[in-house]
């Protein structure tokens, strides 16, 4: 029988283990749920529709079937629920078991590992998923739904269409603003501002990447004397397509554009994703040795998620290093995903890089990187991209 209480957030519970679900729930009911257990798969699907609970809780080891079945049929019926997931598994069964219901879709609100304290189930039943930015919903975000073709691509490249926005980079050391990532954007005809995740490929597939970034720097250039107003210490990274790494000419242009908007190499950091292409690993060398000779930055960005991370690492010319998104929306919810950015900092320092996370969304994660001694954060938490004039006018340090 479903407990009633005053609000309107009801959480229901797949166990076979009845008292734990029991337990749940009334955990839960202090916490002003209406709650609901079973250990039926049928019985939970049918209240899916009937209760339409805001919350679930789904272990993964169940008699008739586990829990990544069960995170296949809440992904079939399109479940907006939050999602829970709870087991007496280890703890990277756990996060991997985590990582395939976000990507799927679900909203995952984070993981109970059994036994589990009273407290840290109401950590999770008391986050306010209308304000949330979960990964997947960040990646909805960055998805227009549009089908850009080639052709339309190149018809907003005669027309300058693009544009940068700016993503602010604080000190973890001390909140101080350190520079901006400028991303690239297609404010659309049809009202969509298009990020680059619709339109790179594409980019790249038809051969029009080099005049892309070429105006998307040329934007952003032309735009940071604005920022050096206010402070000339500032940095601005701009990302560069492993493809951009084929135009010789490049290091050359990107130079004289510098000179014509009066903007220091120095100010400068080109991210090369670290999966760049290594069929010619000597031409990769050699250009991005020519663009720190010429006073450029150099960054890793993504590290982590390819094969050659620590191959790049050695060989190239980088001066920082970026922890990929991955591993720092996790570490909240993920031991492993600690202990890697953890290892990945210790390493970065040791060879004296700069060591940026990207992609924290909240303040645990913040304070975890300064405590590991990361020198600098960017992400949802710190402030979203922005056009040139909010940047100029953001306060650093803190959530907008």
């Amino acid at each position: 029988m479903i407990k009633q209480q005053k609000n309107n957030r009801r959480l229901l519970v797949l166990d076979d283990e009845n008292d734990v679900a029991a337990t749940i729930c009334m955990m839960a009911e202090i916490a002003g749920y209406q709650t609901e257990h079973t250990d039926s798969i049928e019985v939970f699907i049918e209240q899916l529709f009937v209760w339409s609970p805001t919350h679930v809780a789904v272990d993964l080891q169940l008699a008739k079937l586990d829990g990544i079945d069960v995170i296949h049929r809440l992904v079939e019926l399109d479940c907006k629920a939050a999602v829970i997931i709870i087991s007496g598994l280890g703890g990277r069964i756990l996060d991997s078991a985590s990582r395939a219901a976000a990507e799927n879709g679900l909203t995952l609100l984070g993981t109970l590992s059994k036994p589990f304290s009273r407290d840290s189930l109401l950590d999770l039943l008391t986050i306010d998923t209308s304000s949330r930015i979960l990964p997947h919903q960040e990646s909805s975000f960055l998805h227009s739904g549009l089908s850009i073709s080639g052709d339309e691509l190149a018809n907003a490249l005669r027309k300058k269409a693009f544009i940068a926005h700016f993503q602010p980079k604080i000190s973890c050391l001390n909140s101080e603003l350190m520079g901006f990532e400028c991303l690239a954007r297609w404010p659309h005809q049809s009202g969509v501002m298009i990020t680059p995740v619709d339109f790179i490929e594409i980019a790249e597939r038809s051969g029009l990447i080099h005049q892309l970034t070429r105006q998307i720097y040329e934007y952003a250039l032309a735009n940071l004397t604005d920022f050096a107003q206010t402070d000339t210490k500032l940095k601005f990274a701009l990302n560069l397509s492993p493809v951009n790494l084929n135009d010789e000419t490049f290091p050359n242009w990107l130079l004289d554009k510098c000179r014509e908007y009066n903007v220091s190499p120095s100010q400068i950091i080109l991210e090369v994703t670290e999966t760049a292409s290594m069929d010619s690993p000597l031409k990769l060398l050699e250009h991005l040795t020519q663009f720190r000779i010429r006073g450029f930055h150099l960054s890793i960005d993504d590290f982590g998620v390819g094969y050659s991370s620590l191959v790049q690492l050695a060989r190239l010319p980088f001066s920082e290093l970026k922890i990929d998104q991955m591993f720092t929306k996790t570490l909240t919810t993920s031991d492993e995903s600690r202990k890697i950015v953890a290892a990945v900092v210790s390493l970065g320092k040791s060879m004296g890089l700069n060591v940026v996370a990207e992609g924290v969304e909240n303040e645990w994660a913040l304070n975890f990187l300064c405590d590991i001694g990361c020198d600098e954060a960017q992400g949802y938490f710190i402030a979203r991209p922005m056009d040139k004039i909010t940047a100029l006018n953001w306060k650093g340090g803190k959530k907008e």
